[in-house]
Order: structure tokens, then sequence, then C-alpha cells
């Protein structure tokens, strides 16, 4: 892949500092696109959205969570959509609507039989911001496939009769955001319009964790008195590079980050308070919305269940 000077800088360094230690990482195989691709399944009486956080870097593991995430595809009878919880690109996001790293790192790892059709909501994490963050709002215009039509967005997920199932809010929780007032005006107004539908939050940063990275301070704050006061299904986070589930002070929030960057540890599990579950492994999730309310099961790269919770 031909990157910019500035991310050659960035990249080079930390490939020669994970040298340094011994931990070098396999590079992604060569893409080879899958002879026929599977239609999207039909809306009906439930709504099945992948999650996935922390995946593009380009990584072994990476590819092995897509594949996982195919076959869990093939399973289930498909998938609707796919929500991404931030940090898409590593080491320093994208340069442009025309970085390489949208083909090698998207276009081609989620180019498989039941992947291959699938669209994507993304929200932006920090990394994105190291890199040019608007190049990944810009993308939509030329993918259809990449659904970020700012950075912060809402949308709403019916059944096959036109009844609401789930509303999704994407927010972006970056300290380098200047936005955050008209965010959470947005938010206020979105949360209200909502009415009887089960809505879930998205965001990059946690606002708990048992894992060795803190929340900000307007996201831990702010917005947490925000959803509490909602009564919001969920808050869905990434950053850490993990798997979590803490129930705490009236807020659900389900950590999934394992989509592919190296893994971080849980260094407060058996401490933190509020934790249900907490796995060191890389995965994904499933979100399905239906007669019976919301679950959510976490996934290992293998597919295998990790743990499930219904919302």
């Amino acid at each position: 892949m031909r990157l910019s000077r500035r991310r050659f800088l960035r990249a080079g360094a930390v490939f020669g500092a994970l040298t340094a230690l011994g931990c070098a990482r396999h590079r992604l195989p060569v893409h080879v696109p899958p002879a026929a691709y599977a239609d999207l399944p039909p809306l009906g009486a439930e709504v099945r959205l992948l999650v996935l956080g922390d995946w593009g870097s380009g990584q072994i593991e990476q590819w092995q969570v897509a594949r996982a995430m195919d076959r869990a595809a093939r399973e289930s009878g498909g998938f609707h959509a796919g929500l991404m919880l931030g940090d898409n690109f590593y080491p320093a996001g994208v340069d442009s609507v025309d970085d390489p790293a949208w083909r090698e790192y998207f276009e081609q790892v989620y180019d498989t039989e039941h992947l291959g059709r699938l669209h994507w909501y993304p929200v932006l994490g920090n990394h994105d911001y190291a890199g040019n963050a608007q190049a990944q709002i810009d993308y939509s215009r030329k993918n259809p496939r990449w659904h970020l039509p700012d950075a912060f967005w809402a949308r709403t997920w019916n059944n096959a009769a036109g009844a609401p199932l789930v509303k999704i809010i994407g927010l972006d929780t970056n300290k380098e955001f200047t936005r955050w007032p008209e965010q959470m005006r947005f938010l206020d107004r979105e949360l209200a319009d909502a009415g009887s539908t089960p809505v879930v939050v998205i965001g990059h940063h946690p606002v708990y964790t048992c894992g060795k990275l803190g929340a900000l301070p307007r996201v831990k704050t702010e917005l947490r008195d925000k959803l509490v006061a909602a009564r919001v299904a969920a808050y869905l986070a990434g950053h850490e590079h993990n798997h979590q589930l803490i129930v705490r002070d009236g807020l659900t929030q389900l950590i999934q980050g394992g989509g592919g960057k190296t893994l971080t540890p849980l260094i407060w599990r058996h401490q933190a308070k509020g934790v249900i579950f907490a796995d060191e492994s890389y995965g994904f999730s499933v979100l399905r919305a239906g007669p019976g309310g919301l679950r959510f099961d976490w996934r290992d790269k293998d597919g295998r269940l990790l743990h499930a919770h219904k919302l």
C-alpha cells in the first residue's frame, strides 16, 4: 500500500517499536474476491446488525474476524447492516477519499460472499483524527456501502410492516471534535423523537471501563447524564481492544473493541464496579432487535459465542 510521507513515518515508527519488542504482526492475506455475493436478507420481524470496533489494523486478526463474521452471516440468514465504533484506520486514519487504506483495510477485507453487499454505519475514533477525519465523511459520497453523512447521525431500522425496532444514534466522542454543543442538541432532539422505540447510542470512547484506557471528561459526565436521563437501552463503545459489559448508575454499556488491533489488557476486571462480563479477545458482536426486545451477543474471531445479554 502506498502511504503519504506523514502516514509512512508514523507507521514506520510503530512497526519499528513492535519489531524491537519482538511483536511484529503478520499482514493481511492476498485478497481473492468471492465468486458470487449473497443478497442481503429481506426485512422480517427481526433486524440483525453486526458490530465491529477498532478494526482497521491490517493485522491477520482483522482478516480472521471478517471471515468469522461471514460465517455468522451464512449461519444466521444474513445481517441487515453493520455498525463500526471508530478507530477505523490505524495508525493515523486516512489522508483522503483516495487513500489506498480504503481498498486494503475496508473494501477488500469485508468483500466476502455474505458481507460484500453489507452497508456500514461508522463513527470516528481518536486514531481517525490523526489523519483526515473529514475524508471519512466525504467517502460516503464515493462508496454507497459507507454511511457517515456527518460526525453524528441517527438511523432507525423497521420490521417488514414498517414498525420501528431500534434507533441507533452515532456520536463523535473525540477531544478534537469542536461541535460538541451542536451534537448534544442533536442528541436531545433524536432522543425526544424516538418515543417508545428502543434507542442504542454508539460512540468510540466508553463511559466506564475495566481496562487500561480512561474516559474523556465530557463523555463520563454530560453524555452519561443524558443517556441515563433518557433511559436508553444501551451505550455501545470501542476504544478498549477487548469485550466488556458494565451496568452501572442506570446505564448499560457494551464495549466491542476486538475488531483487529492488538488487544489491550483488562486490568480492573475484578475491581471495577458493575462489570458483568469482560474478555480479552478478538471478535465481533451482533445486535438483534425483534418482538422480544434487544439482544447483544459477543463472539470471538472463530465465531464462538462468548456472552449474550438481553437489553
